[in-house]
């Protein structure tokens, strides 16, 4: 589902939340204290940080520091595509395999999370072909014999100069709760996973392994969805330490947000059965919709909602999309509020948009235009409503940025219609909404 930013078609697409205080972080996998949860993590991609020299990484990894975080998961290292190309995204000595790109991206990882006190969850291989599940039992495990060479020479390259910041294995193989429901699909699973814990077990025994299967409420009940993780465990060979942090789906819209407390206790029985196995979760920053940031104020409550759960929590991903760099600076500072206090403003409604129009143009689609409130501090940006539907949610990339507009691509100037948009923040409080009607 998020390999190379690919969507998997079912689905509409990780922290020891160990504070005493709201800006402290206890020791690894401490149970979790009576407090209000943070996230101790993020995911990074490469091709977001492939032109990032020294100074960047490190801009971006003292916004995390400041959040509170511990870990980052940089995957997959090696990317094959449908067509069995296989590209590293660092000099590998693989054979088959060629560089995605001209600089080491897992090296400055690696140097620049050591400098800033950071630890490093490596993301072994990944196959596009994974998200065609007809794929036969001999190429599955063809891939996990691939990521144990990738993981020898990961090590090989890596371990020694960066011992303690090379801390954690990813597993990127996003299992569902869909194409694993009869006892062979899950057999080829448990044998696959065992593949790769085996081996890394061998090289690398003090580094823990994690992943993040997802799930689709419309494919099937959190009951199944237990029982076949509860089948998985009791074949797999996890160790003392290792993590099963399933996405929560909330962004992804493969559960709505009054589901995740059934769906993550339900996973939570399954992982009691496999004694020494973490439970974490990977919570997600982005709404699906609109392929935009989410509030603040919901990737909270989803970390409230499973923190009875987990003993840890990290993101995908703060990286992408509350990071300053990444979009207006309102997303981290509301965050960094909440860090700090362990609350979040929701009292104060943003200021309306003023001057709403409507007109068509030359084409005979309809534009929106208004001018932009006076006040913009704390702003993520506008949602737009056709009628009572909202089809469109338009954020602020940047502080300089202005906002002043929407194209409505579905619409045709023949057909009567009205308008509404309202401002919101990044708390995730809206403004009162503003109408204007086409005739």
């Amino acid at each position: 589902m998020r390999n190379s930013v690919s969507i998997y078609s079912m689905c509409l697409i990780f922290l020891t939340i160990n504070v005493v205080s709201a800006c402290s972080i206890q020791k690894e996998n401490d149970p979790q204290p009576d407090s209000y949860p943070i996230a101790d993590g993020t995911f990074i991609q490469d091709y977001l940080v492939a032109k990032w020299d020294d100074d960047r990484w490190q801009s971006e990894f003292a916004v995390l520091k400041e959040a509170g975080m511990l870990y980052v998961i940089f995957a997959p290292t090696l990317q094959t595509d449908e067509s069995g190309i296989n590209r590293t995204i660092y000099p590998g000595g693989l054979p088959n395999a060629s560089e995605k790109y001209t600089s080491d991206l897992v090296d400055a990882c690696l140097r620049n999370a050591k400098r800033a006190g950071l630890k490093v969850f490596l993301g072994l291989n990944f196959n596009d072909k994974w998200w065609s599940p007809n794929y036969t039992a001999e190429w599955l495990y063809s891939q996990m014999e691939l990521g144990n060479l990738l993981a020898d020479d990961l090590v090989k390259r890596y371990k020694g100069q960066y011992s303690d910041t090379m801390y954690g294995w990813y597993w990127v193989w996003e299992v569902d709760n869909l194409n694993y429901t009869t006892k062979t699909r899950r057999d080829m699973l448990i044998r696959a996973l065992n593949l790769n814990i085996d081996h890394l077990n061998k090289i690398t025994p003090e580094m823990p392994f994690m992943f993040c299967p997802f799930v689709n409420y419309r494919v099937g009940n959190s009951g199944e969805n237990r029982d076949m993780w509860q089948y998985v465990f009791s074949g797999t060979h996890f160790r003392q330490g290792d993590i099963f942090a399933p996405q929560d789906c909330v962004g992804a819209g493969g559960l709505e947000l009054g589901m995740v407390d059934e769906w993550f206790r339900q996973m939570s029985e399954a992982v009691k059965t496999k004694p020494g196995l973490e439970f974490w979760s990977d919570a997600e920053t982005f709404d699906y919709r609109f392929w935009t940031s989410a509030s603040i104020d919901r990737f909270i409550e989803q970390m409230k909602i499973e923190k009875p759960y987990v003993s840890n929590i990290v993101s995908f991903a703060y990286t992408h999309y509350y990071s300053p760099f990444q979009i207006t600076k309102n997303f981290h500072k509301a965050y960094l509020e909440y860090v700090k206090t362990g609350s979040l403003a929701l009292d104060v409604k943003p200021e309306p948009v003023d001057n709403l129009m409507v007109y068509s143009d030359s084409g005979g689609k309809l534009i929106l235009s208004w001018k932009e409130p006076r006040n913009t501090e704390g702003l993520a940006g506008y949602l737009i409503f056709k009628g009572d539907k909202l089809i469109g949610n338009v954020q602020y990339r940047s502080d300089r940025q202005f906002i002043t507009g929407f194209d409505d691509q579905n619409s045709t100037s023949a057909n009567a219609c009205y308008y509404e948009v309202c401002s919101y923040s990044c708390n995730g409080v809206n403004s009162e909404r503003k109408r204007v009607d086409w005739k």
